[in-house]
């Protein structure tokens, strides 16, 4: 199975924005075209995550169950899933018996 949260261009283009706000190029933005959104609120929602048990993670000690951040990618063929903070090498998936 593949999982793709955002194709590489929309990525480009999302780091661009953000590398702009950051260095207060909001002019450069193409804001003047944007939609407006009346009477916003922000809200929390469920994103796809994965969880199990970490080996290896430079923060996490082995054998910790942890969720991990925003999944972006995932190829379970290949072995392997990215999410918002880091990759990671997938080992076997739940409910194989196997730690």
């Amino acid at each position: 199975m593949k999982f793709t949260y955002l194709s590489a261009e929309d990525a480009q283009r999302l780091s661009a924005d953000l590398r702009a706000v950051e260095a207060g190029s909001v002019a450069t933005l193409a804001l003047h075209i944007a939609p407006i959104l009346e009477a916003h609120q922000m809200y929390s929602r469920r994103t796809a995550c994965l969880s199990g048990y970490v080996f290896g993670h430079p923060s996490q000690g082995d054998g910790r169950e942890i969720m991990t951040s925003q999944l972006i990618y995932m190829d379970t063929e290949a072995g392997i899933a990215r999410t918002v903070n880091r990759w990671y090498r997938l080992g076997h998936p739940a409910g194989t018996g196997r730690v």
